[in-house]
């Protein structure tokens, strides 16, 4: 089967990014699964650390995120982070990616701005009676009709290079949030993957497409981790391997791959018993310990922690 493939842009990320047309690795079997195992035996080995920071939480159990291992880089930012709060750029992420998928959904059969009409609607609908929300964010907005238009902007240049993916040439997962619970239910693992293409083939090859979207500055370590933590997450929660990951960013149309490879996929499962261990440590920390109970390490994070000001690390 061939993608109804419309303009140079199309046919270039078909080749740079879909791959399109050449042939799938063999997935090594059984990877999945060991992965899995190599997770549950991490976490087993810091059995003091998984009690330790799961009591720690109010429902009693670890939560693992992206942001998790975003914070494992510095005691004090995992332990003191500024509160999240709503900007201009990470709400019109987070509209660009909503207006992509419901775009997706409808076949680019209507124009984008009502799809973004749409979006808009629905999130500044969700939660209007929390101060805190997006919804509230978005009902309190000075220029509303600016992010909108520049919401259906990107949107356009999403469209513009990204191909259809009709239903019989690929299976399409958009924005599924995948949630494994270990170490018997006292870790939680969640994450969100943003666009999965897959085969409907089943056989001995990895066939599947993992893409991160990115709407923001490009920052290609961070990047690359998130990528990698979203391949760990589709692998586990379906017991197959994908045979590329990549990082998509939308303003440029620019894409980031990296290939079938294993041993990154280890080094994700690592740096999840690593953070875990990270969190038993500082479990019984109070917010402000003093700098000789933790391991500081400076960088572009403290400009997100609250421990700055006072820090002999911080950077800034």
């Amino acid at each position: 089967m061939s993608l109804p493939l419309e303009s140079p842009a199309q046919q270039r990320l078909a080749s740079d990014l879909l791959a399109w047309g050449e042939d799938r690795p063999v997935a090594p079997p059984g990877v999945a699964a060991e992965l899995h195992r190599e997770l549950q035996r991490g976490l087993a080995e810091h059995r003091d650390a998984v009690t330790a920071a799961a009591s720690a939480r109010r429902d009693g159990r670890l939560l693992l995120t992206r942001t998790t291992l975003e914070r494992a880089v510095c005691d004090g930012w995992q332990l003191e982070p500024e509160p999240f709060e709503h900007t201009w750029e990470n709400v019109r992420s987070h509209l660009v990616i909503a207006a992509i998928v419901e775009d997706w959904g409808r076949d680019r059969e209507v124009a984008i701005e009502p799809v973004v009409a749409d979006v808009w609607q629905q999130e500044a609908s969700r939660q209007p009676g929390d101060p805190g929300s997006r919804s509230a964010w978005l009902n309190t907005c000075g220029e509303p009709e600016r992010l909108q238009a520049e919401v259906v902007d990107l949107v356009a240049t999403f469209r513009e290079v990204w191909p259809r993916i009709p239903a019989e040439v690929l299976v399409s997962d958009l924005r599924r949030t995948h949630t494994r619970r270990l170490a018997r239910g006292r870790v939680v693992l969640r994450g969100t993957t943003d666009v999965v293409l897959d085969s409907h083939r089943r056989d001995d090859r990895a066939r599947a497409l993992v893409v991160d979207l990115r709407t923001g500055l490009p920052r290609p370590d961070r990047d690359r981790r998130s990528a990698r933590f979203s391949a760990l997450l589709w692998a586990l929660q379906t017991g197959r391997l994908p045979f590329r990951w990549a990082s998509f960013h939308v303003p440029e149309g620019r894409v980031e791959v990296e290939d079938l490879d294993v041993e990154r996929l280890r080094d994700v499962v690592a740096d999840l018993v690593d953070a875990v261990a990270q969190l038993g440590r500082i479990a019984d920390l109070q917010p402000g310990a003093a700098d000789h109970e933790l391991r500081l390490s400076g960088g572009p994070w403290c400009d997100h922690c609250r421990r700055q000001a006072g820090c002999p690390q911080a950077v800034g």
